[in-house]
């Protein structure tokens, strides 16, 4: 094919009115070296970059406009070809091919691309529902006494602290509950402390007067129980039940985890669940799972609290279990495309990294890639 002539094809082509016979005698130009060569070695290099990289059809185009507006092209010399400038003949075959497949679709009005935000990490924050269904939003900067009846309860930043109980007082059921994004620590009135991950709720009284001390969980919470041998401190957590007198644990219950994983830092711990009994020692792991029997394992407690520290810590944990823990706490929606979901993450990484930044750490494994759009995470195979 004469040069002008493939000049005056990929000009048509460029401005998108190539007609089916001309895109037939494009394609078949394009095996020819001699048409080739009109797009110097320069350009070849950039071509193969770009293609490999997935730049979109128009920045190839621009490659290729800025060739043609030069006023001469270079005369074709007898030279060895090199592997990369068959390659960027074959990417930029494989652009006119592409291009006028899309051309015979109907045309689509543009779609305004999302605004991408640059979402910051969870924070303290939570609301505490009083027993009479009065709210009160509780966050970082809040200093306040909340009076219920003979009972204070004082906040102060991301803490909630009951006075010390009085027997004396009539027992209500407060809820504490964290968002997505948010979390909480509380000391009850017999001076257990809690610490609440992200999108969890503790229901609890506001004296411990019967013959035992009973919280209810959903979500995960971290506690620290305050010793007690004459009143056992039992946690529900959805079919589960935990029972302590004096100790350290923490406590996996989401609704949308498939397990309850209840972990043993310190003391002795005894599970309940269908009528199955466990005891725990201080470094053990029980899961309970679909098939409604504990599983023990023998783990480091101190992974289980990685959250309460400020960290992430995942190993070998499949993308939709990370993506779950990391949804949660950036108060984000995902979705998925492509074969990602064979992916498993492991490593450690700060809870208070820009969700940009995490993600751009998840990446440098280079099997995913990620995009933001508001407050919706698209992962994508690399």
């Amino acid at each position: 094919m004469h040069t002008d002539e493939f000049k005056e094809l990929l000009e048509k082509y460029l401005d998108d009115r190539i007609t089916p016979d001309e895109h037939r005698r494009l394609t078949a130009a394009l095996e020819d070296p001699a048409c080739v060569q009109l797009l110097n070695d320069t350009i070849y290099d950039e071509l193969v970059a770009r293609a490999y990289e997935g730049t979109p059809d128009e920045g190839i185009r621009q490659l290729i406009q800025q060739r043609l507006n030069q006023e001469t092209a270079p005369a074709y010399t007898l030279r060895p070809r090199r592997w990369y400038q068959w390659a960027a003949a074959a990417a930029i075959l494989a652009l006119v091919a592409g291009a006028y497949l899309w051309l015979q679709q109907p045309a689509k009005p543009p779609v305004a691309q999302p605004l991408i935000t640059n979402v910051m990490p969870g924070s303290n924050k939570a609301i505490l529902t009083l027993a009479d269904g009065s709210k009160i939003t509780l966050d970082s900067t809040g200093s306040q006494v909340i009076r219920q009846g003979a009972t204070a309860i004082r906040q102060q930043g991301g803490q909630l602290k009951y006075d010390a109980q009085s027997t004396a007082a009539a027992v209500q059921y407060n809820i504490l509950s964290t968002p997505r994004g948010g979390q909480f620590r509380i000391t009850l009135p017999d001076g257990t402390q809690v610490w609440l991950n992200a999108a969890s709720t503790l229901r609890y009284p506001t004296a411990f007067t019967g013959p035992e001390r009973l919280v209810e969980i959903a979500g995960e919470a971290y506690f620290e129980v305050a010793a007690n041998a004459a009143q056992p401190f039992r946690v529900k957590a959805r079919e589960a039940e935990v029972e302590v007198l004096g100790t350290s644990f923490n406590v996996n219950a989401y609704a949308d985890e498939p397990t309850i994983q209840t972990t043993l830092l310190n003391g002795s711990v005894k599970l309940s669940a269908n009528n199955n009994h466990v005891l725990l020692k201080p470094g053990q792991q029980a899961i309970l799972g679909g098939n409604k029997e504990f599983n023990i394992n023998q783990v480091d407690p101190n992974d289980a609290i990685a959250w309460k520290n400020g960290y992430f810590l995942f190993k070998n944990e499949g993308i939709e279990s990370v993506m779950r823990t990391i949804a949660r706490w950036y108060d984000v929606d995902v979705s998925y495309q492509g074969d990602v979901l064979k992916q498993r993450l492991g490593g450690t990484v700060s809870r208070y990294e820009k969700l940009e930044d995490l993600l751009k750490t998840i990446e440098l494994t280079k099997s995913l890639k990620f995009k933001i759009d508001g407050r919706r995470v698209t992962i994508m195979p690399n």
